[in-house]
């Protein structure tokens, strides 16, 4: 299955349970999600739509991480019947309040690299 019929199958979803999911493209930003979710009550988050099996590239987790630090929720999703828990829990939802762990694809954490200074005689700075 390819990552466009689960993207329109979640749209359609969405538009059902009487929210909006419009499309992301930036021009100035790389690595967005593909979708805005907006539902009743400013209930707003970000999802990224995947094709079975296939999980966020590094930039996408990068984008996620950001979101999240500014307390957006951004989920993923890469099989059909995430779909609806996926809409249940932002339906649920409060904004302000923690978004509900262990909706949508398992994403693994960004990984943080450590650069290490380097003195001028050559040798690592301490």
């Amino acid at each position: 299955m390819r990552e466009n019929v689960i993207e329109s199958e979640f749209v359609k979803a969405v538009k059902k349970a009487g929210g909006m999911a419009y499309k992301l493209t930036s021009q100035t930003a790389n690595g967005l999600p593909d979708r805005l979710v907006l539902f009743p009550n400013a209930k707003t988050v970000f999802v990224e739509l995947k094709a079975p099996k296939k999980m966020l590239r590094p930039l996408q987790r990068k984008r996620r991480y950001q979101l999240m630090k500014l307390d957006f929720p951004v989920l993923c999703i890469n099989e059909l019947q995430q779909i609806q828990p996926c809409i249940d829990a932002i339906l649920n939802w409060t904004p302000g309040e923690p978004f509900p762990d262990g909706i949508g694809a398992k994403i693994p954490e960004l990984e943080v690299t450590k650069i290490n200074k380097i003195n001028h005689t050559g040798g690592d700075a301490l």
